[in-house]
């Protein structure tokens, strides 16, 4: 009797080592999931470089109006800068939700190491699977003054974390920051 166990197992084996019919389909299902976690995952890095580049540029545009004196004449403060880096980013994401910003002035009147204190950020104590956002600072400048302007976009990420590595704050969001340093121009006072 294992004599015949053997010779028709033997046959059954090899008539499914014969056939291919289902090969391609099977060998999809098997890569189909990590191509498209990498692919999505692709396209997220993709959106966190757009992101960056296009806070990098609507800090520098709404810096320049603090360099140049045009937004002090104007008798900017917080809310007004937030607008004008909000109005350089677009309808990019949920901007006045979630972009935080320093803009600090050196006291000595140079530039210095340590001038722009790190800002920590812990979860929120109410919900832990999100990030704490800390509040804006913004100190007004005046004439030759050194001024440090940092933005901090928090953007939520669409692909688990796990896949990308991208996030780097709870609730699978990343903190994308960009920074700029300077002396205002010599304009005339302020508002």
């Amino acid at each position: 009797m294992s004599i015949g166990v053997r010779q028709l197992t033997r046959r059954f084996l090899a008539r499914y080592k014969s056939d291919k019919r289902g090969a391609t389909a099977i060998e999809f299902a098997l890569l189909a999931v990590p191509f498209i976690a990498l692919l999505f995952s692709i396209v997220e890095l993709a959106i966190v470089f757009f992101i960056g580049s296009t806070l990098n540029h609507a800090m520098t545009e709404a810096a320049r109006e603090v360099r140049t004196g045009e937004f002090q004449q104007n008798c900017g403060g917080e809310a007004e800068f937030k607008t004008l880096v909000c109005g350089h980013m677009g309808s990019l994401g949920n901007c006045q939700a979630n972009l935080r910003f320093d803009v600090q002035t050196s006291a000595s009147g140079e530039f210095e190491p340590g001038l722009l204190t790190p800002t920590p950020v812990a979860p929120d104590p109410s919900d832990p699977s999100e990030p704490n956002i800390s509040p804006n600072t913004y100190t007004n400048s005046g004439p030759r003054d050194v001024v440090i302007v940092r933005a901090q976009y928090y953007h939520p990420l669409s692909v688990p974390g796990t896949f990308t590595r991208l996030a780097n704050q709870p609730g699978n969001n990343r903190v994308i920051t960009a920074v700029t340093a300077f002396r205002n121009e010599p304009f005339p006072g302020g508002c």
